[in-house]
């Protein structure tokens, strides 16, 4: 299993990227691709000499830029200038975004039309680096207004469109002239890949007036804000406005890249987009990195005080978008690799392999062969899915349980095909105290770390138990049922604070703190996995029964009696609501409204990544249109502080770091001193975990007990062996296919990399003997099995005319199990499931499809939603 990591840098060094050298004066500054293999898209590129500032030391890495779908990419850089942690942030920092334009048309030499087309501008905050000095203004806007000391009301180099002042065309539809902007326009407007721009606030394209909701009945202006939440939000865009770079030069971010079904007004992937009432190619989008540095870049002779001073102005603004650096992205066309006018099998079941099936799919499908279609269900309902008959049913499941057919029953077979585990993921930025501010001296290594995210985060089993029972105060509704004792947040908790010591330097005014532990609605196999090994634990055991910790800490109340090791759901046992009522409405607030599900682990992960639990606030808003709870603000870069139980694949998709799940250190008094034996899932922890795995009641078929695990060092006690299970009584096409498809992932399906019909992140490949098994379940599914006779009914003989008073006598049938239905095919293309796979594709297209859409229904070849 590959994680995103710093090795990804020395991976593109070493494999000879091509570092482009400085193109014309204001083009941009364009990655070439290396010339590594098809699974190694790592592109680095350098900075430019710009008019005023010198950024050609930069070298910037983008770590995948084909074979691109919903992701996040691992952005790095090295010969950057540190950013300062002793003051605001206003200098020295990176700013990264998404656009779908052409960098390179020779029209726009200055790039103003590409900058249109870049998803910039929520106004995202800043993260807290010092409180001397001012901040940067503007920088994180669109807005054309400077105004500032050494700075001009506006960029000179803002071109006005060329009718400005001829009467007899001053309302030319101003599509048809992107990058130009009138002299009284307020903001760079957005220009979707329809074609459709933005109104700018211009006496031509004014800002409208909207509701006031602070004083009903009255309107007020909208704001840029209010313009650009018609494309994008804060809750959605994926703009990095502030990347810190540490002390050494170098720096890391992670960026989510979006396509054409998550962005729509981008159209990433989308292989062509309806422009003006005409159909047109899709785009090629870019990433785009801005640098900002330390000099005023409207006076190359004023230096920025680094103590007092700052850089201004929207990354847009030319001065400033002169130095950008644009790497080329190629995405995965929505629409799949597979052709559409082909039958597809339906497979369902666990989503801990959506990631690999979907990777593997156009593997499958090249040179005319099966098309498989999945949907995301729970390992139950997958089990019993799979011994169904009829047209419809799937005729191979996913599932970590192993499938045992009543007497009687559908006869199956089961192929091992993932080995991977459920995993808590992480994104926690160091939320550093001010050092002129502290308590003491903080260390310099933890200075040195303000700002950035961090990679080794510890819990032990009994802090999960903590987190997934409401036993913080900031979790729980019922507050009632808590012991007095129990602590505001995770990061107060002294058990946290031991084997996590940097949070001890923890900022209080500017916190960062954890907004619950988000976690998937459903049932599964993983979240039965996650319970076991609490409750092979001895202390986190203990504390579910209502235990205290050493410091008097204990479980929610609701939760005692609540937890087994048979339980497949993270209940939200915690039942108490506020209410509030606004014309004559009531307005409840429960822990579902407080810490909600997510729709699946997919996107527990992606809020993971954005910093957004999507919950809401206690406090209520009547000025909302309509009356409701504040959301919790998704957090900036900086100040993020977000948790989720997720599967391996799914963070790596996303570049989430694993928590260490660890042991507690005591020493001779039983005092916690530390952690030991801490583990996070890579090939090697996977590994050994597998080597435990025990034989089920099911012949072939082991699984992995968390509790085994746990006692074996460096196993990892979250491992998962997940199977495919297929039905011996299809129909023999089907089987087929089915058996085509285990080859696939017995072959190529266990080479770890990028390319189609490989295995993606997050994955580790299958041992030899496992591979050998899944082969021999292909020839067994392909061969099937009898279909059972139905007993014969004998012959119906007439009755004897009966004797007075005799009834007549009737035979008993023997009862039997009526024999399934042969299917001649699972799903044909005017069947159901064939109408559902075309009609996501439109979902996509039109960017209907949410965080959770395609771990529910994913037409595979489509690629990851």
């Amino acid at each position: 299993m590959r994680r995103l990591g710093a090795a990804s840098l020395a991976l593109a060094l070493a494999a000879g990227i091509v570092l482009v050298g400085i193109g014309g004066q204001g083009r941009s500054l364009a990655a070439q691709d290396s010339a590594a293999g098809a699974g190694d898209s790592a592109v680095t590129v350098h900075g430019r000499n710009g008019p005023v500032e010198d950024f050609s030391g930069l070298a910037v890495t983008v770590g995948q830029t084909r074979d691109l779908t919903n992701q996040a990419v691992e952005v790095t850089w090295t010969g950057g200038v540190p950013t300062p942690r002793n003051r605001s942030l206003g200098i020295d920092y990176l700013q990264i975004m998404q656009c779908w334009g052409d960098p390179d048309d020779p029209n726009d030499l200055l790039g103003l039309a590409f900058r249109e087309t870049c998803q910039f501008g929520m106004n995202i905050g800043s993260p807290f680096t010092g409180r001397s000095g001012p901040t940067s203004q503007a920088a994180n806007s669109r807005s054309l207004t400077l105004g500032l000391e050494n700075y001009p009301t506006r960029d000179p180099a803002e071109v006005a469109p060329a009718d400005v002042d001829d009467p007899k065309t001053k309302d030319v539809d101003e599509r048809e002239l992107p990058g130009t902007l009138r002299p009284d326009a307020k903001m760079i407007p957005f220009r979707t890949v329809q074609g459709i721009r933005f109104r700018d606030g211009s006496s031509y394209k004014p800002f409208l007036q909207i509701p006031n909701p602070a004083i009903p009945g009255q309107t007020v202006e909208e704001t840029d804000l209010d313009v650009l939440r018609e494309s994008f939000a804060e809750p959605s865009t994926n703009e990095i406005p502030w990347a810190l770079t540490s002390g050494d030069g170098t720096g890391r971010a992670i960026f989510e890249l979006q396509d054409a079904g998550r962005a729509p007004d981008l159209g990433c992937g989308a292989p062509t987009v309806e422009r003006a009432g005409k159909t047109v190619p899709g785009p090629h989008c870019s990433l785009v990195i801005v640098p900002r540095g330390h000099k005023n870049p409207y006076h190359k002779e004023i230096e920025v005080n680094p103590q007092d001073g700052a850089v201004h102005g929207s990354p847009l603004l030319p001065a400033n978008w002169v130095n950008r650096i644009v790497v080329p992205l190629d995405f995965r066309p929505v629409t799949g690799f597979c052709p559409l006018d082909q039958s597809e099998r339906r497979t369902a079941g666990t989503e801990m392999v959506a990631e690999a099936v979907t990777a593997w799919q156009p593997g499958v499908c090249a040179d005319k062969g099966p098309v498989i279609g999945y949907s995301a269900i729970g390992d139950a309902e997958a089990a019993r899915q799979v011994q169904l008959t009829g047209v419809g049913a799937p005729g191979l499941v996913f599932t970590a349980d192993p499938v045992q057919p009543p007497p009687g029953g559908t006869p199956v077979v089961h192929a091992p095909v993932t080995l991977s585990g459920m995993e808590i993921a992480i994104n926690v930025d160091a939320n550093i105290v001010d050092p002129n501010q502290a308590d003491g001296t903080v260390p310099p290594d933890y200075v040195a770390l303000t700002g950035s995210a961090l990679s080794d985060i510890k819990l032990t089993p009994r802090l999960v138990a903590k987190l997934l029972t409401q036993s913080y105060r900031r979790d729980a509704k019922d507050v009632e049922a808590l012991d007095k004792k129990n602590y505001e947040s995770i990061r107060d908790d002294p058990e946290f604070r031991i084997i996590n010591p940097v949070f001890d330097w923890w900022d209080r005014t500017q916190s960062s703190t954890l907004d619950g532990l988000m976690v998937a609605l459903g049932n599964s196999a993983g979240t039965r996995q996650v319970w076991r090994w609490l409750l092979a634990d001895t202390e986190a055991a203990a504390f579910l029964k209502g235990t205290p910790d050493e410091n008097g800490m204990r479980i929610n109340k609701n939760y005692l009696g609540a937890i087994n090791k048979d339980l497949d759901t993270f209940p939200k046992a915690d039942g108490k609501c506020t209410e509030e009522i606004a014309d004559n409405i009531i307005y409840p607030h429960c822990t579902q409204n407080m810490r909600p599900y997510m729709g699946s682990l997919s996107e527990a992960a992606l809020q993971t990544l954005r910093a957004d639990p999507k919950g809401r606030q206690p406090t209520f808003n009547f000025n909302l249109l309509p009356p409701n709870y504040d959301p919790i603000p998704r957090k900036p870069p900086g100040y993020r502080m977000s948790m989720s139980i997720t599967e391996t694949a799914s963070a790596d998709r996303y570049g989430l770091f694993a928590a260490q799940l660890c042991m507690p250190l005591r020493d001779e008094t039983k005092k916690l001193v530390g952690a030991k034996q801490c583990r996070t899932p890579d090939d090697a922890s996977l590994r050994a975990a597998a080597a435990t795995a025990k034989d089920s009641a099911v012949k072939g078929v082991k699984v992995i007990d968390p509790a085994t695990a746990w006692k074996t060092p460096g196993a990892y006690p979250l491992a998962m062996i997940n199977y495919a299970v297929g039905n011996l009584w299809d129909a023999p096409d089907a089987r087929k296919d089915y058996a085509t498809f285990l080859r696939q992932i017995a072959g190529d399906g266990q080479e770890s990399g990028l390319g189609r019909g490989q295995l993606p992140a997050g994955y580790t490949p299958l041992p030899q003997a496992m591979r050998a098994q899944t082969m021999q379940a292909a020839d067994t599914l392909e061969r099937g099995a009898p279909l059972p006779t139905p007993p014969a009914v004998p012959p119906t003989v007439p009755p004897a005319v009966p004797t007075a008073g005799a009834p007549p006598s009737i035979a008993p049938v023997a009862a039997s199990p009526a024999p399934p239905v042969d299917r001649a095919s699972a799903v044909t293309p005017s069947g159901p499931l064939g109408m559902a796979r075309n009609l996501l594709i439109i979902i996509l297209l039109v960017g209907l499809a949410g965080g959770i859409i395609g771990p529910i229904l994913k037409r595979i070849g489509a690629g990851r939603s």
